[in-house]
């Protein structure tokens, strides 16, 4: 076949002679234009070309076909998903999973002892692995294929692929042709052979064309597992009615026959259906056979290992050769002879890979598939390709090209394992002798829904004349489940069909409940899923709420009830346990019944006797002892009218509450039972009973000045008062406090370490407030009306005198430091309340820190003159004598001066002035 014209000559990318001197620029130099490469919006080629005695311009792109594919019904599902749902790792940071792992080793192997590091470092490894693997998995081959053959006239088709959880199960399901050539499966689920590892790559013999003179071509399959590869020979079985198969291994090629290493790829010959040729991930290809029953390999071509294990084989027409691609090469083998392989194309682009290659037709032209393009090569002339087409996918080391004749000229399928679009193109030879793009690529509907990762495709056409205008595209999906699209070539002109909604196929019962339980099973895990997850079996509880509850007698309930209410009324008086907070009539009666059966870490959902019909009927009656608590409790609070702001609809009745919460029940409809009518009343009853218990808040004491006190708390009252008699220093009593009680924290300036003056004895309020605070707050009781204070000044001597006011004692200088209160033993913790009167008093004289000193004029003094002692101020008379008063002691302690003289800088050394520098005179 001819080719574009195109640049022929070699480019040199030496640099030119004689260039000037200086820093070179970096210039980009283009690689040659070969051969012509279409792309969305580009001309491609053009040549001129003699038509009727005149010459006119022919393009890559130019002449269009009168045909298009179509779809023509709806996709179809053929099979049900064999395998669970795929486990998804969970989407956490290394961290997480390294803390996950060690977990799991301290757990299932506590004598082991890993390092953290190390098992980080293996994790992030293994994530790295993980993602190259899922990215480019040099294994992963096709997984579907049809196996078509002639057996007794007949025209005999098989669909092939693997199912099970481990997918080590192969099966061929029947293909049938009904009128127009649609194509039908009859899906059975019952496998044809069981291999010991997973099915990795499936191949099938191509179909020769039925001769009179031919002698009937036995069919064969390869598998390729995970452990090995196999080539079997597929047999009908004994019962023909069946249409079943048996197939029967020919040759097993294990690791130690290609060189102890794995394979990657596989081909079957296609003029001896018994032999197969594989190549492992170095590259080295073999000839594997199995003359007279006796398994024979050779090797054809030993490979080299250049990076990655990308190798592909295909089986052209041509008898004898073998093609054979690398990551970056692809070559033509001679198999009759150890000649070294003959170079076809070689990709110059770094990121540039070759994926897949084909030569299925018999006009001689070799598809190849590359990460950027697709291109046709003439094998008989493969200086350059005839033509490429960019294919716009992102890098992707699954694409394949499936190439199937169809009226007017043979279509080609570029597929991918990432997703499921498919895209077609329309590139053949015409009459000029040149190749052309006929229609511009299209994308076929979607067959698997939801799009994603998926185990291949398979393309069958029917083995007669009809079957040119018809093609059927197969897809496995990563479960297993297969689908299939009916394809039609028809003209331009015909309408594509409006269905497009999947359709089920018929199954079996086999086939079904094959389906269902692949639905019902989750993937086992074992050990290894306790670092994401836990699994914990929550029937028990469900049938303990729902069933055990159903089952207990109402005569019980009523017993227990009973029980409760009687205790409930001397529940303040027979309580062994000290109350230290507030209860609601909830708690009363969750503490006077018995203990519950299943206890909670909180006592609402934990539950009490009242918790039934029978506590909602005393309710109703009234039989609880509200009012009796009331008057023995000594605080009582109803805070209904605060419940009220949250839940409007608690009423003062029983009753209106219950319509109130009608308006929450489920809408009445013909499916709904009287146990769903009975669970829904008991539960608005039982909320109605909550919130009235709720209502109702008690204290054990009374708080304020009135609290109720205990026998030490009295005589150390009684102490106090006598403290208070006596004549002493005016100072406040330590505050009460009663729920909230402030703690003492250590710090750098108040270490929890009683003073030296204080003893451990002493309440701990006194040290928590001090002086200051305690003659702020003696003013304030408990309890009382902030709105009734009347504020007294201490100072004004025209107010009302205070109606308790203690004397004062004339202190003298032997006595001038304020008494200290005697040391009483008890044996509580609480404070006594602050017995202040309702009158304010006026706090005492605070005296200065240093003695008062005359104001004088400042005399000027010398270092050595002795400083002269003024005498005191004389005071004004008053009532009381002055020499009788003495200050109070200073709250500093007194400390020695260390200044000389008077004022701000007084004796201070004068600082030394600097040397001053001397100038330099210039020119020395």
């Amino acid at each position: 076949m001819d080719v574009w014209p195109g640049y022929c000559g070699e480019h040199s990318t030496a640099p030119e002679k004689g260039r000037s001197k200086g820093k070179a620029k970096d210039e980009r130099v283009e690689g040659p234009w070969r051969y012509p490469c279409l792309e969305h919006g580009s001309l491609g080629a053009a040549t001129l070309r003699k038509r009727y005695s005149r010459y006119e311009w022919s393009f890559v792109e130019g002449e269009y076909s009168d045909y298009k594919l179509v779809a023509s019904d709806a996709p179809v599902e053929a099979f049900p998903p064999s395998r669970p749902q795929p486990y998804r790792e969970p989407r956490i940071t290394e961290l997480q999973r390294a803390e996950q792992g060690a977990h799991f080793l301290r757990t299932y192997h506590p004598d082991i002892d890993i390092q953290a590091e190390l098992i980080r470092e293996e994790i992030k490894e293994d994530i790295r692995l993980s993602q190259k693997l899922r990215d480019e998995d040099p294994y992963a081959g096709n997984m579907v294929e049809v196996s078509s053959f002639h057996a007794s006239r007949k025209n005999m088709a098989y669909i092939a692929f693997p199912m099970g959880e481990t997918n080590r199960q192969l099966n061929m399901s029947p293909i049938s042709f009904q009128a127009r050539s649609r194509i039908d499966i009859k899906p059975s689920a019952t496998p044809v052979y069981t291999f010991e590892t997973p099915i990795r790559q499936i191949v099938t013999s191509p179909m020769c064309p039925m001769r009179a003179e031919a002698k009937q071509v036995t069919p064969t399959i390869g598998v390729r597992t995970s452990g090995s590869t196999a080539i079997l020979q597929v047999n009908l079985a004994v019962n023909k009615t069946t249409l079943a198969v048996e197939p029967v291994p020919l040759v097993t090629v294990r690791r130690s026959d290609i060189g102890n290493r794995h394979a990657v790829d596989m081909t079957i010959s296609s003029a001896n259906t018994s032999v197969g040729f594989v190549v492992n991930d170095m590259g080295s290809v073999y000839r594997c056979s199995a003359p007279e029953g006796r398994p024979v390999f050779e090797l054809l071509h030993a490979g080299e290992s250049s990076g990655r294990p990308l190798y592909h084989v295909a089986v052209p027409q041509v008898r004898d050769t073998l093609l054979y691609t690398s990551e970056k090469s692809a070559f033509i083998l001679d198999i009759r002879c150890q000649r070294q392989p003959y170079l076809l194309h070689a990709a110059t682009r770094p990121a540039d890979i070759l994926t897949s290659i084909e030569c299925s037709t018999d006009d001689n032209i070799v598809r190849l598939v590359s990460s950027q393009e697709i291109l046709w090569l003439d094998q008989r002339n493969s200086r350059k390709p005839l033509l490429a087409i960019k294919h716009g996918r992102d890098f992707d080391t699954t694409l394949r090209g499936h190439t199937r004749p169809m009226i007017g000229s043979p279509l080609t399928f570029l597929t991918s394992r990432r997703n499921s679009l498919v895209t077609v193109y329309d590139v053949s030879g015409s009459s000029d002798n040149l190749i052309h793009l006929h229609d511009n690529p299209s994308a076929l509907p979607p067959i698997l829904r939801p799009d994603g990762p998926h185990l291949g495709y398979a393309l069958f056409q029917p083995p007669t004349l009809a079957g040119l205008k018809h093609v059927t595209i197969f897809q496995l999906s990563e479960r297993g489940g297969l689908s299939m699209l009916n394809l039609d070539r028809a003209s331009t002109h015909a309408q594509e069909s409006s269905a497009t909604s999947r359709v089920r196929m018929e199954w079996s019962p086999d086939v079904r409940k094959l389906g269902e339980d692949a639905n019902a099973d989750q993937p086992d895990m074992g050990p290894l899923a306790t670092r994401a997850h836990s699994t914990v079996d929550l029937r028990p509880a469900y049938h303990r709420l729902f069933i055990e509850r159903q089952e207990v007698d109402l005569s019980a309930q009523m017993t227990a009830v009973y029980d409760t209410l009687e205790r409930m009324p001397s529940f303040w008086q027979d309580t062994d346990i000290p109350v230290e907070h507030s209860l609601t009539m909830f708690d009363i009666a969750m503490r006077s019944g018995s203990d519950p059966t299943y206890p909670s870490r909180n006592d609402w959902f934990t539950g009490s006797t009242l918790d039934s019909v029978a506590g909602y009927r005393t309710l109703v009656q009234g039989h609880i002892p509200r009012d009796q608590l009331v008057q023995k409790a000594p605080w009582h609070m109803d805070i209904a009218p605060f419940i009220r702001r949250t839940v409007p609809e608690l009423q003062e009745d029983v009753q209106k509450t219950l319509g109130t919460l009608s308006r929450y029940e489920v809408a009445d409809g013909p499916d709904r039972t009287a146990s769903s009518f009975r669970k829904e009343t008991d539960a608005r009853s039982q909320l109605a009973l909550d919130l009235s218990l709720a209502s109702d808040v008690f204290l054990p004491k009374r708080p304020g000045k009135d609290a109720v006190t205990t026998f030490d708390e009295d005589m150390l009252n009684i102490s106090r008062s006598t403290e208070a008699m006596s004549l002493g220093e005016l100072e406040p009593q330590p505050v009460l406090f009663s729920f909230l009680r402030p703690v003492r924290k250590s710090t750098s300036y108040r270490p929890t370490e009683p003073a030296d003056d204080q003893s451990p004895e002493e309440p701990a309020s006194s040290g928590v407030s001090p002086l200051g605070v305690r003659f702020l707050l003696q003013e304030w009781n408990v309890g009382t009306d902030p709105h009734q204070y009347v504020y007294r000044d201490p100072y004004d001597a025209g107010a009302t005198p205070a109606a308790f006011q203690r004397p004062l004692k004339a202190s003298t200088g032997k006595d001038a430091l304020p008494a200290k209160e005697p040391k009483v033993p008890t044996q509580t913790q609480r404070p006594p309340a602050v017995a202040s009167s309702s009158v304010a008093k006026a706090p005492p004289p605070m005296g200065a820190s240093q003695p008062t000193l005359p104001h004088k004029p400042l005399a000027a003094a010398r270092s050595q003159d002795a400083l002269v002692t003024p005498r005191p101020r004389a005071l004004p008379s008053s009532s009381q004598q002055v020499d009788s008063w003495t200050a109070p002691p200073s709250s500093q302690e007194p400390r020695a001066s260390t200044q000389v003289l008077p004022g701000p800088h007084g004796g201070r050394p004068v600082p030394a002035k600097k040397k001053p520098v001397k100038k330099r005179i210039g020119g020395f």
